[in-house]
């Protein structure tokens, strides 16, 4: 069980949170909401939804599953050395667990920061810059 929920948690909460990181890279910058490839940012925004749902719901697993080892190495490690050693392996393993999912997390929105685009935000839109005042007229 901890091997499956370590496999199967990993590349979701990473696609979740590269997901929500592109979302609004995709999204139209006007809100008209007439953009070529509709159906591509419904697909990626509802793939978004689920995984930001999916994303609480690992780490609320990683938890329990490390509440269930603790107490089993309350009440069962004092009768035999196996036992003992099966709980703080698992231990072990959902605090792994939980370490990977939330720094992977925080990567994900610490390179956003560093390319412009916040959790749920947009991508700032390129630009020329024009000159203001001077010869120009134009107000700053």
């Amino acid at each position: 069980m901890k091997k499956a929920l370590i496999t199967l948690s990993l590349p979701l909460v990473t696609v979740g949170a590269a997901l929500a990181q592109i979302q609004g890279a995709i999204t139209n910058q006007t809100g008209t909401g007439s953009v070529a490839g509709q159906g591509l940012i419904n697909l990626i925004n509802t793939a978004q939804t689920i995984l930001s749902l999916l994303v609480p719901l690992f780490i609320g697993v990683a938890v329990i599953v490390f509440f269930y080892f603790l107490v089993k190495f309350i009440t069962q490690g004092a009768e035999s050395g196996d036992k003992r050693s099966e709980a703080i392996k698992g231990m072990a393993f959902s605090v792994l667990a939980l370490f990977v999912m939330v720094s992977i997390w925080g990567l994900v929105g610490l390179l956003g920061s560093f390319v412009g685009v916040n959790q749920g935000g947009n991508v700032p839109a390129p630009g020329i810059p024009v000159p203001c005042g001077g010869a120009t007229g134009r107000p700053c």
